[in-house]
């Protein structure tokens, strides 16, 4: 008891030791200017945007305040705010500045980990060396220079080399560090061989150092360079300082750009990251590769109130947002998802079109509820799609998602999002969330919703199909105006798509059976085609007041004021053409 009270004596000395070393003009006035005015120091608060100063540092009493947003404490508070650490790191980086030794607090982790982290630091030297080497790093940089990655990038992320061979860093970390080091921090493997020994474990790969917050190098990302070289990917594995789950690569850059409250964009792999941060996006961290986890989540709300999730333009890339969204929203995150086009990734987005194309997509970033729309009606048409109603069970999914709200406000605003974007009532969302908390089943609510909805926009679609089978030459003016992709029902859209393309229709079947009954159904002695061109009215507006409501929506999330003009255009052009439609009728 005796020792556990002297410890605790002991850091609280060495935390008083640091304060007094630590005058807070000086540490603030390191990362903004200020100027003396009276008793206090002033400047341009760095923690909010503002013209007129109005944060104020205090060196008698050695606090800070802002009158604006009300940022204020001590010399601790102010690192923990603007390096995004918690009170014992900032305590220490302040103790590293006054030179002052930094108290081993737990001896026995300390010894676990310290030899770790030196033998990857020390590789991770290695690595850049051997990069940067005229000979033996040459056709490694040709390769990064023709993914566009600039010397300035390559350094700023500490890219290396593990050159081809089975011992170029256990012969050059040889001596320094024990066997026992090399092999946990996964740096080296043992053979299995009468003679014994280590041999390296990444060989002939593009090296990706993963820094943690602060700067200490805990693991790598190692990339294949030779062709059929599997896999493609070799990441470190789980040590006693890499956890995967809590990781975020590039946030030791990132947390220093992104805005107090701002956005944080997350993407799926290290190079997709770099390319942003070389583009001047540098609140950009990755997942490397992994379903974002909760340890994650809670990390990015740290630094962060939104998250842009850009992950891949695939099936897969869809996936993953549609599994990460529910996290981010369990943990209180705004969410947006810049949906990138089929087979793009932000660094391919990047090295097409350049930061234009960046600002683009992130223009048109779709919130949840819009992406599970978006997400569940596309892949409605792939091949091995569920056969369910794909609204169905985009519903579902948005129901999964206000369950894992738990702010009733933000539940009900979601809520009323989804009713907005699918034309629901807000009641029969409410119903089935109640439901699903209790865990009952909630097909019955929205199935029965999904129906009445799909009848009424059903009618109109049938409308003009059946029109089109009895006057065909009107089909010319319709398709003008109107594509397959117009239609919701499946089966309305696969007898149009049959009569745009002029292949035959399905013999048998639900397509089919419509048809019949269509044709069935048709009264006699109507003008057909000024039937279609009435149906086709119908479904020109409709897409059109969807496009509308949409920009609306794009609008309020408009990142910057060019941005905010181009859709307010969109906005007119669309209202006007609406108004044109209306007054031919």
């Amino acid at each position: 008891m005796t020792e556990s009270r002297s410890g605790a004596r002991a850091s609280d000395e060495w935390v008083e030791r640091v304060r007094a070393a630590s005058e807070i003009v000086d540490v603030i006035g390191e990362s903004v200017p200020l100027k003396r005015v009276g008793r206090n120091w002033v400047g341009l608060c760095p923690f909010h945007k503002e013209k007129t100063p109005s944060f104020s540092v205090n060196a008698e009493r050695q606090f800070y305040h802002c009158f604006s947003c009300k940022a204020g404490g001590d010399v601790f508070t102010f690192v923990q705010e603007m390096e995004k650490v918690g009170f014992l790191e900032a305590v220490e980086r302040l103790s590293r500045r006054a030179n002052i030794p930094v108290p081993e607090r737990r001896a026995g982790e300390r010894n676990v980990r310290a030899p770790l982290l030196e033998a990857l630091e020390a590789a991770a030297t290695a690595y850049e060396q051997w990069l940067g080497d005229p000979t033996i790093g040459s056709e490694t940089r040709a390769y990064l220079e023709g993914r566009g990655i600039s010397e300035e990038t390559r350094r700023a992320f500490r890219l290396g080399l593990a050159p081809a061979g089975w011992d170029h860093l256990v012969r050059r970390l040889a001596g320094r560090f024990p066997d026992t080091a090399l092999i946990e921090a996964r740096l080296a493997a043992r053979r299995e061989t009468p003679r014994g020994g280590l041999y390296d474990w990444f060989r002939g790969r593009l090296m990706v150092p993963l820094v943690l917050p602060g700067g200490a190098v805990v693991g790598f990302g190692a990339r294949a360079l030779a062709p059929g070289d599997e896999p493609k990917y070799l990441n470190s594995q789980e040590s006693a300082v890499y956890h995967k789950s809590g990781f975020l690569f590039a946030l030791e850059q990132a947390r220093r750009a992104v805005e107090r409250d701002g956005e944080m964009v997350v993407v799926e792999g290290y190079f997709d990251a770099i390319a942003l941060h070389q583009a001047g996006v540098r609140h950009t961290v990755a997942t490397s590769g992994t379903a974002l986890t909760e340890e994650q989540a809670k990390l990015l709300h740290r630094h962060a109130a939104r998250v842009a999730l850009t992950y891949d333009g695939d099936r897969a890339g869809r996936a993953a947002t549609m599994r990460s969204l529910g996290t981010l929203l369990a943990e209180g995150l705004e969410v947006v998802v810049v949906d990138l086009p089929a087979g793009e990734d932000p660094d391919t987005l990047l090295r097409r079109g350049g930061l234009d194309a960046w600002r683009e997509a992130r223009a048109r970033a779709a919130d949840p509820v819009e992406f599970v729309q978006r997400h569940l009606l596309r892949g409605a048409a792939e091949a091995d799609a569920p056969a369910s109603d794909p609204r169905a069970r985009a519903l579902h999914a948005v129901v999964a998602l206000a369950s894992a709200i738990g702010d009733p406000i933000r539940q009900r605003l979601l809520l009323d999002r989804a009713s907005d974007v699918f034309g629901m009532p807000v009641q029969v969302l409410t119903r089935a969330l109640a439901l699903a908390k209790r865990g009952e089943r909630i097909e019955q609510p929205i199935g029965a919703a999904v129906r009445a909805r799909h009848g009424l926009e059903a009618q109109q679609e049938h409308r003009l199909v059946q029109a089109l089978r009895f006057a065909p030459e009107a089909l010319d003016d319709v398709r003008r105006d109107v594509s397959p992709e117009d239609f919701h029902d499946p089966e309305a859209g696969a007898l149009a798509l049959a009569l745009w393309s002029g292949a035959p229709e399905p013999a048998e079947g639900p397509v089919a059976t419509l048809a019949r009954e269509l044709d069935a159904r048709a009264e006699e002695g109507l003008d057909w085609a000024a039937e279609a061109r009435m149906a086709a009215r119908r479904l020109v507006e409709r897409r059109l007041k969807q496009q509308l409501k949409e920009r609306r929506q794009q609008l309020d999330r408009a990142p910057d004021a060019e941005h905010a003009a181009r859709l307010n255009q969109e906005i007119l052009d669309l209202a006007r053409t609406l108004r044109d439609l209306s007054n031919k009728e």
